[in-house]
């Protein structure tokens, strides 16, 4: 390996994470159907108000707003359309940093608060903070896993696809390219080494490409460098695991130095308005329909997409329409109908419940839900296993955009695993 540290940046797995973005999870023997469109209900709730805390990284070595920005801009609108039958979601926030530390913080202070869910736009260290949220009866709940504990946890659901999908589909993509030696470029931070060796290098395996791991310092990167190290190891292929920035930095190096083999570029999309004809010929990832792509959409997604975009803009966050906070957008409002869900009061142990019980559900902006069945087995609290594979292209309208080069696909069938 070079010697390097076998490290990972996992974003929605990143995360994508990246990316880049299920609802509730449960059983579909006798559950209560949540999904679909919301309706106001009879406003039975009026004048009730349910407290969910939000925790998000920002300020720090790591800092994307973007993932408290499209969950904020979800609520305000299930607030403006009526809230949960008449009840309005007030949201206790808390900025963290990447520590445990701030975390635990974080988990104390949504306690004393008592909220009946706890939610992570991203949150890198909440590890740390589970088992507080566990002995306190409080649901943690994310589009995306941050850690290891929450992947099978009986109190987390994270409604997007398991983070091992993000792995499937680069090294799909590089095997029918005909790569067979990969260099993949990582972020250093505390997720990394558990999600590089016990999901990345297994996959790899199954699949039959080597992997060379670049590990560079989220604070200080050096993409240049990085680039360098993986046209040294003669590798077939890039692959960077990244944050948007990193995504932004990575492409400007490949693209400085004229590399003309194949690079994928994780779970980002920002990077494209960014870097423009420079992307051209990049992959990238999505569990989730971007506005981007939403010609590939099917008709009822489309037009969500066009109501997310609207409220981005006239919010004045257009900077983030294509990029992370498409994610935590999909989640609320897909959280949205198992609040409705319940009967009685609305408690921390009403919204388990309502999670534990809810059958197979539609997807906001992605494919339909099916946490009941596990569908990424080592990672039970995720809902999904599909992801889809783009490439920007010059589009025939002049634009540089993504076009869809892998339809939706079920990633755990395809890992090997």
């Amino acid at each position: 390996m070079s010697g390097m540290s076998r490290r990972v940046a996992r974003l929605g797995g990143l995360l994508m994470a990246m990316v880049l973005v299920a609802a509730a999870c449960g059983d579909d023997d006798g559950g209560t159907e949540a999904g679909g469109e919301s309706s106001d209900g009879d406003g039975a709730r009026a004048g009730e108000v349910i407290k969910i805390g939000y925790v998000n990284n920002e300020g720090g070595a790591l800092s994307l707003p973007e993932f408290r920005v499209g969950g904020e801009i979800a609520v305000d609108l299930i607030n403006s359309e009526g809230g949960i039958d008449g009840a309005t979601i007030e949201l206790v926030p808390c900025i963290a940093d990447i520590t445990p530390e701030a975390e635990i913080d974080c988990a104390n202070k949504l306690i004393e608060e008592d909220v009946v869910m706890a939610y992570m736009g991203i949150a890198l260290a909440s590890e740390a903070a589970l088992p507080l949220y566990n002995e306190a009866g409080i649901m943690y709940i994310s589009s995306n896993s941050w850690g290891e504990g929450q992947k099978n946890n009986d109190q987390s659901y994270l409604t997007h696809s398991a983070s091992g999908a993000f792995a499937v589909g680069p090294l799909v993509t590089f095997k029918e390219l005909g790569a067979e030696n990969v260099a993949v470029i990582l972020e250093d931070n505390p997720a990394a080494r558990t999600f590089f060796t016990d999901i990345i290098d297994p996959i790899a395996a199954n699949i039959g490409v080597t992997i060379e791991a670049i590990s560079v310092d989220p604070a200080n990167p050096d993409w240049t460098a990085a680039v360098a190290t993986a046209q040294a190891a003669n590798v077939d292929a890039i692959w960077g695991q990244l944050t948007e920035p990193g995504c932004i930095g990575m492409v400007t190096a490949t693209s400085a130095v004229g590399y003309d083999k194949p690079v994928f570029a994780g779970s980002c999309s920002q990077y494209i308005d960014v870097l423009g004809e420079a992307a051209i010929g990049t992959y990238n990832q999505s569990d989730l329909f971007f506005p981007d792509v939403k010609q590939y959409a099917p008709d009822e997604i489309a037009e969500r997409l066009t109501q997310y975009e609207e409220l981005m803009t006239d919010s004045g966050n257009e900077q983030y329409i294509n990029g992370f906070a498409v994610a935590p957008f999909s989640a609320w409002m897909q959280i949205r109908p198992f609040l409705e869900s319940i009967e009685g009061p609305i408690t921390a142990e009403s919204v388990q419940e309502a999670f534990d019980t809810a059958g197979t559900t539609p997807g906001w902006f992605g494919p339909d839900l099916n946490c009941g069945g596990a569908p990424w087995p080592a990672e039970q609290s995720h809902c999904r296993a599909e992801i889809a594979v783009w490439q920007v292209q010059e589009r025939d309208d002049g634009t540089i955009g993504r076009v869809l080069h892998t339809e939706f696909f079920n990633a755990f069938e395809a890992s090997g695993l």
